[in-house]
């Protein structure tokens, strides 16, 4: 449409020229890391280390009701899906950013009727019909606007990234509170097999009271034990209702509407997961990704602000057909190029404050980068710490709980031949059972220090996570990019 002559042509060549010349980008930053941050060689606990697993890491528990709440979490988290709905705005603003790279085609037409009038007996009455193209493309001659649609394009594989930090922190969670779901309900059997025990006791301990063997004493203690565990139940019972709430919100459902558990014993940890070396973070958090790319975006932020520095040279084009009539419309034509350069004179120190800015911004991004990778590295040495530590605390307790069952029955053996008297007997009993409460307690903190090691080393298998409704990834490898509909 533009060659509409030969005079236009030499123009269209100059055009296609400039737009080649637009292709490059001087003020690209340099294809340089973060910046130095000193990384531990390995772990403190786990010197000899090997590669990160990569599947995903519940399934290490073998407990397919666990695998069935965490397939479905990940379907139906609205957490999750609110994090795949933030991805779809930020394509949205690549794929705006990268059409400023195009020209831009609009179209024209209109009619008009003009009417003139001479003496009292004549009248004109004109009609005119007009159709058009305009196109104008800014040259891209200092690179910024492919800088700023880099800089997009960094924002939306952050983004990415952040579905599938969602994801992690999601998994997580639903394993806590299935284990919580799980130790409560052990707790409230547990206290609900020493009730028997001890209404089995005072039983005995009122026929001995009825036969003159015991004081009354003796028979209100362990009244005393029995309501006392009685007052604990329900306190037991709220909290195994707030848990089995928290993991209908974390499936994307309403209260009373989870899945039900019917899992009754506590999956016991196997031996530490690999763990890799803490530069793997890097790649395996994708939390780390994330703030990692939103400081590649801010370069790129530099990269336009200084280019916006330099003179912009846009290019209009119009093609417009006019005639008095329809049927003559293609008889009358008009066709124009035209090229305009524009530069900053003086804007009182505007852009230079703007390349200013988006230098202080990647300078907090960089120490966010930093803070984030160093948070990265703490988690997972309090997490192997804490498991380690867990495990002793476990180890002990039994041990206690197993020398309490030896005293017990002394104090028994004490006090059926007379030696001793109730009380002591019933402080060992009481021992022993809040012993055992506390064994449940710290097995269950002992499976949550192991999930909380798996959220710390991250890992690849989010990398397959694909938006409800859309196929799986077919290998566990892909791009951090991984189901964004967008081309860089």
């Amino acid at each position: 449409m533009l060659c509409l002559s030969r005079h236009l042509c030499p123009k269209a060549w100059l055009a296609a020229l400039l737009l080649t010349l637009g292709a490059c980008t001087p003020f690209a930053p340099p294809n340089t890391g973060p910046g130095p941050l000193p990384l531990p060689e390995s772990y403190s606990l786990y010197p000899e280390a090997t590669p990160i697993q990569k599947s995903r890491w519940w399934l290490s528990f073998e407990n397919e009701e666990l695998n069935g709440l965490m397939d479905e979490a990940l379907k139906e988290s609205l957490t999750l899906q609110e994090a795949w709905a933030r991805l779809k705005q930020n394509a949205a603003l690549y794929k705006a950013k990268g059409a400023a790279l195009y020209p831009t085609l609009s179209g024209e037409a209109g009619a008009e009727t003009t009417r003139r009038g001479g003496d009292d007996t004549t009248e004109t009455t004109t009609d005119s019909v007009s159709l058009g193209l305009a196109a104008s493309y800014e040259v891209d001659l200092w690179g910024r606007i492919r800088a700023l649609e880099e800089s997009e394009r960094q924002r939306l594989l952050a983004s990415r990234a952040d579905v599938e930090t969602s994801a992690m922190t999601l998994t997580g969670e639903v394993a806590e509170t299935w284990v919580a779901l799980v130790a409560i309900r052990n707790e409230i059997a547990l206290v609900e097999e020493q009730m028997d025990l001890n209404k089995t006791l005072l039983t005995a301990l009122t026929w001995r009271f009825e036969n003159s063997l015991v004081s009354a004493v003796d028979v209100l203690r362990q009244k005393k034990v029995i309501e006392r565990q009685l007052s604990e139940l329900p306190s037991l019972r709220l909290q195994e209702s707030r848990f089995e709430n928290s993991l209908a919100l974390l499936l994307g459902k309403p209260p009373g509407m989870a899945p039900a558990v019917g899992t009754t014993t506590l999956p016991e940890p196997g031996p530490l997961p690999p763990t890799g070396l803490p530069a793997d973070l890097l790649a395996m958090r994708p939390d780390v990704r994330a703030a990692g790319l939103r400081l590649k975006a801010e370069e790129w932020e530099i990269s336009a602000a200084r280019a916006d520095r330099l003179p912009a040279l846009s290019i209009t084009a119009r093609a417009k057909y006019t005639s008095d009539g329809v049927e003559s419309l293609f008889d009358n034509w008009l066709a124009n190029l035209a090229g305009n350069i524009t530069g900053p004179i003086f804007d009182a120190g505007k852009r230079k404050a703007e390349v200013e800015r988006a230098r202080a911004q990647a300078e907090e991004r960089l120490a966010t980068y930093r803070r984030t990778v160093l948070t990265a590295l703490s988690d997972v040495e309090n997490s192997l710490i804490g498991e380690v530590r867990q495990k002793e605390t476990v180890a002990a307790l039994t041990r206690e709980i197993e020398t309490a069952r030896l005293t017990l029955l002394e104090a028994e053996t004490q006090y059926t031949q007379g030696v001793s008297d109730y009380v002591n007997l019933l402080d060992e009993l009481k021992d022993l059972q809040e012993l055992q409460r506390k064994l449940v307690q710290e097995k269950a903190r002992l499976v949550k220090e192991r999930v909380a090691l798996h959220r710390a080393l991250g890992g690849s298998w989010s990398n397959t996570l694909t938006p409800p409704g859309e196929a799986a990834a077919p290998t566990e490898e892909t791009e951090p990019a991984k189901g964004v509909s967008t081309a860089s």
